[in-house]
């Protein structure tokens, strides 16, 4: 149950690193922007669910 919390706040940290580092600049076009972006986007989505199952594994506990 931890685990899950730990690979939770990873996917999120790196989600978030992605994220906030995109710029559309020049070199950059729009398939790898679009494909950070989706990774990250995904990352954030992964993250937030496997919070999502150790809060509900907790409340089952309890």
């Amino acid at each position: 149950m931890a685990l899950f919390w730990v690979l939770g706040t990873i996917c999120i940290l790196f989600g978030s690193m992605i994220a906030g580092h995109l710029e559309k600049g020049l070199g950059v076009d729009d398939l790898s922007y679009s494909l950070a972006l989706l990774i990250a986007f995904v990352l954030i989505l992964l993250g937030g669910l496997l919070w999502i199952s150790v809060a509900i594994a907790v409340r089952l506990r309890d």
